[in-house]
């Protein structure tokens, strides 16, 4: 299947850790089961693994202050 973002490449099922970064802090999300364009680097994640990923996200930063768009 083509990225429906990008519409460039076929999308690659992979299991990897995925880094996410806000306000200066990076976690590591370990072994995000998913589809990923090796264009634009868009993964597409099914519910369960897209729940598991924002719950982690959440508790990782827990203690700042909620994140305000600009």
């Amino acid at each position: 299947m083509k990225c429906p973002s990008c519409g460039v490449a076929e999308l690659i099922h992979d299991t990897r850790d995925v880094p996410y970064t806000r306000q200066g802090k990076t976690i590591i999300i370990p072994a995000v089961t998913g589809d990923y364009c090796p264009s634009c680097k868009e993964s597409i994640l099914d519910r369960q693994e897209s729940e598991r990923c924002m719950a982690a996200m959440r508790a990782a930063f827990a203690d700042r202050q909620p994140h305000t768009e600009i």
